[in-house]
This record gives C-alpha cells, structure tokens and sequence, in this order.
C-alpha cells in the first residue's frame, strides 16, 4: 500500500514539472510574441508593414517596373533597375515612371519625338541611397526572451532592422522648341529695354562728369576719368539715337550685360541651347568700359547692368560687378 502511495507521488511530482515546464514555455512564447509585436510596432521598417504590404504593393511594383521595361516605352534593362528596386524605396520606380511620363508629355504637347537620349539622361541622373542594415543582438534578444528566439523569426527581424534606402530623380528640364526666325525679335525687344534703361546711365554719367567739371584743377587721374565718362557718354547718346536702324550699337555696347537681359526674359531662357547670330556670341564676351568700379556698381543698382555683368576698368582690369548690400 506504502508503495502504491509513493508511485503516486512520484507521478505527481512529475506531473507537477511538466506543469512548470509548459507553464515557463508558455511564458518565454509568450514574451517572444510581445517582443515581436514591439518590434514590428517601434522598430524600422515594421513587421506590420511588411506584412500587410499596403493591399497590394507587390503586384503595383510589378506593373510599375514591366511599365519601365516596355519595349514599345522606356525599354529600361533590369540592369538600369537593379539600384533602384535594390534601395528599397517602396516609391523608387514609381518616381522614375512619373519623371519620365512627365517628360514625354511635354515632348508630345509640342508634336516632338520623344528621343532616348532623355531617358538615358533622366537614368543617369538618379541618385539612390541604398538600404542600411544594423546587426542584431542576439544576447539582449535571448535574455528578454528567456531562451533563443525561435529561427522562424529571425528574416523577419532581420526586415525590421534595415532601413530601407531611397531614390531621388530629378526633374527634367525640358527646353521648348525654338523658332530661329523669332530670334531678331527677341533680340529687338531686349535691346528697346536694355535702351529704356541706358536712359539711367546717361543720368549717372552726367551727374558724375558735373562733379569733375567744377573741380578747377583735376588730377590726372581725374582727368582720365573725365574723358572716360565723356566719350562713354557720346555712345551711349548715339546707340539710343540709332536703336532702330542700328540695334547692335547698343547690344555691342553692353556686352555681356545685355546677353543676360536677354536670356532673362520672357521666352529668352530657349535661346541659350541654339545656335546665336555671331552679333549674340560676341557679345558674351563685350565687357562694357566702366570710368571707376563705383559706377559700375551704381549702374547695378540702377538695374542698368545686371548683376555678375563683367565690366573692364580704366586699367584693363575685369572685374565681375554684384549689387551693393
């Protein structure tokens, strides 16, 4: 009877750790699930997020991509794609897409071909950051935790740990068609402003040449200044005077200034990616002659050259005129 009493306290003994074991298990999965659900709650690029894949992310992508890879489209090669899918930005081709859609539109609105040289400058011109990845710790895990971590977790943790990189594409710059038999007009136009505005310098001269003539005995300096500001004076007088049978006068005059003021306004930003009349091409490289640096910034802020115009002084000396603070 004694012996049938301690069998049963043997078996309820062990009973009794087994209870503890699956109550200790239960307690170390239990522990691994709130440290997963942590994980995917706080950590990057959540589980959550990969698991759920947004309702249909995957098969958006593929659609994306085989959008890129259209032999009758873009024709991207897996190769172009590779740095773009491998950043991980869920948004990446999808960028790309929209970039190069936006610029063929604007080729097709204009009756254009949409050439390849611009994807392959638009796919040139991205700039990815790839994914980073942080190692995990697999003591802290494992101390949390109470024992390792189950292996079926570990790609997923592996997924949280990485942050995913990112793509940027810019904007392409698309250049409207020009009409070459526009030019002489824009050119007329910028010259009748730039001869609106030489108005001002002829004011700015004068003012500046009554001040040397009512100094009774000028340096030599001065008087270099005075014959400067006299003779710059007289072509200013004249290209106003002639600005409509002879425009280059004052477009010669100012140079590079005027070239600016050309490019600056409305419909000149096109010119600059065309062939120019030699009259434009020379200009670049007019410098208008300034008597002192002092005038010269007096006619930047008078907006009679634009800033950055290069201007030479009485020296030979080129100096690059900004507008006095």
């Amino acid at each position: 009877m004694a012996f049938k009493i301690r069998s049963a306290g043997i078996l309820k003994e062990l009973d009794r750790q087994d209870e503890v074991k699956r109550l200790s298990q239960q307690r170390m999965d239990e522990r691994e699930k709130l440290y997963m659900s942590l994980a995917a709650k706080y950590g990057p690029g959540t589980l959550a997020q990969q698991a759920s894949g947004k309702g249909g992310a995957t098969d958006s992508l593929a659609i994306t991509i085989q959008a890129l890879q259209d032999p009758k489209g873009f024709n991207l090669s897996d190769d172009l794609l590779a740095p773009v899918i491998a950043s991980g930005d869920a948004l990446g081709a999808r960028k790309l897409l929209e970039t190069l859609n936006g610029a063929k539109s604007k080729f097709e609105k204009d009756n254009r071909a949409f050439p390849e040289s611009v994807v392959e400058e638009i796919v040139a011109g991205i700039i990815t950051r790839q994914p980073t990845t942080k190692p995990l710790d697999m003591d802290k895990i494992t101390k949390l935790i109470g024992r390792e971590i189950d292996e079926i977790y570990l790609p997923f943790l592996q997924t949280m740990s990485t942050t995913p990189g990112e793509v940027y594409v810019p904007e392409y710059a698309y250049a409207e068609p020009v009409d070459i038999n526009e030019i002489p007009k824009v050119m007329a136009t910028a010259a009748k402003s730039q001869a609106a505005l030489a108005q001002s310098e002829i004011s700015i001269l004068n003012k500046r040449l009554k001040v040397l003539q009512d100094i009774e005995n000028r340096t030599d300096t001065q008087q270099n200044e005075f014959s400067l500001i006299s003779e710059r004076l007289g072509a200013v007088q004249s290209a106003v005077k002639n600005l409509e049978e002879n425009p280059a006068e004052i477009i010669n005059l100012y140079g590079n200034s005027y070239l600016t003021k050309l490019f600056a306004s409305p419909g000149g930003e096109k010119y600059k990616t065309v062939p120019l009349p030699p009259l434009l091409t020379n200009a670049a490289n007019q410098y208008p002659l300034v008597a002192s640096e002092q005038i010269g910034k007096d006619l930047v802020s008078a907006g009679v050259l634009t800033e950055g115009t290069i201007v030479r002084l009485p020296t030979g000396e080129l100096i690059e005129l900004v507008r006095p603070q």
